[in-house]
């Protein structure tokens, strides 16, 4: 999802976001680097699963789920189509969450917000990883399916809080990010609209969310391609509006962060595509 849309990217950057310039952003420290196979070299989402981590790709890959350890080595291959009744494609995968009872797909990438199949794929765990369902979303206030490269209709980040998927969108307008809340339990079509929007003056491409301590954690990037972690503690569904975050750099060059997961309350694992450099990588970072 890197070259064939460069140019709309420069057009959203066209201009430096002053805004941007003036947020306070603290720093965090790599800890450490790990080299990821180039099967999953579109690496776009990031979860736990059996003591190890699952990932997919997007834009168009195959519609499997990949089971890697921490050394990086690929140690299954989930084909969902291959046991599941329900049969999926992967237009645009870009985020995995988790609860007890399921995973969670969100083929909701859209980067030029001309897409009318957005969905997001319910994935059972209760055997073997098989197609339970598919939520499929719209977004009430759109009303223009023209190809464009500035738009606020890509979703990149979802979480799973209480009983609610909670999607975020990678506001290519506006840079900030809308709150979408979508019903897990309901297969079938919702309409979203959203809930809250925060200033992160960011591209949103992943996130997570500790239940223990109400942790929310988003990566992006800027106008500037540095890559950003950005943090709201105590977030809560209760008090959208009072939610705030802090914002940290990662001091990554040639890197396009995609998913996140949470370690503890100041370490996370980060996974970045290959970005043309021959690899996708898995970095632990850590706020400082």
């Amino acid at each position: 999802m890197k070259n064939y849309y460069f140019l709309s990217l420069l057009i959203i950057f066209s201009c430096t976001n002053e805004k941007e310039i003036n947020q306070k952003i603290d720093s965090t420290e790599i800890l450490n680097k790990i080299e990821l196979p180039k099967i999953i070299n579109e690496t776009s989402g990031l979860e736990f699963y059996n003591n190890n981590f699952i990932t997919h790709n997007d834009s168009g890959g195959e519609p499997s789920l990949y089971v890697f350890n921490e050394k990086g080595e690929i140690i299954e291959t989930i084909e969902l189509n291959k046991n599941s009744s329900q049969q999926i494609e992967n237009n645009d995968w870009e985020d995995i969450t988790n609860d007890n009872e399921y995973l969670f797909v969100a083929d909701t990438g859209n980067n030029f917000g001309n897409r009318d199949n957005l969905n997001i794929i319910r994935v059972s765990k209760k055997d073997s990883l098989i197609v339970d369902g598919v939520i499929e979303i719209s977004y009430l206030n759109q009303e223009s399916f023209f190809p464009r490269p500035k738009h606020k209709y890509d979703a990149e980040a979802l979480v799973i809080i209480d009983d609610k998927i909670v999607l975020f969108s990678k506001d290519r307008e506006g840079l900030n990010s809308d709150l979408y809340l979508i019903d897990k339990t309901l297969s079938g079509s919702q309409t979203l609209t959203s809930s809250s929007s925060y200033n992160v003056n960011t591209l949103i491409t992943g996130g997570d969310y500790n239940e223990e301590n109400n942790l929310l954690a988003l990566v992006g990037y800027n106008s500037r391609e540095e890559q950003h972690l950005i943090l709201f503690n105590n977030f809560l569904l209760t008090d959208l509006k009072n939610n705030t975050f802090v914002k940290y750099k990662i001091p990554l060059e040639r890197a396009q962060i995609e998913a996140i997961k949470i370690i503890d309350e100041k370490t996370f694992w980060v996974t970045s595509e290959d970005e043309g450099i021959g690899s996708p990588f898995m970095y632990k970072i850590k706020v400082k």
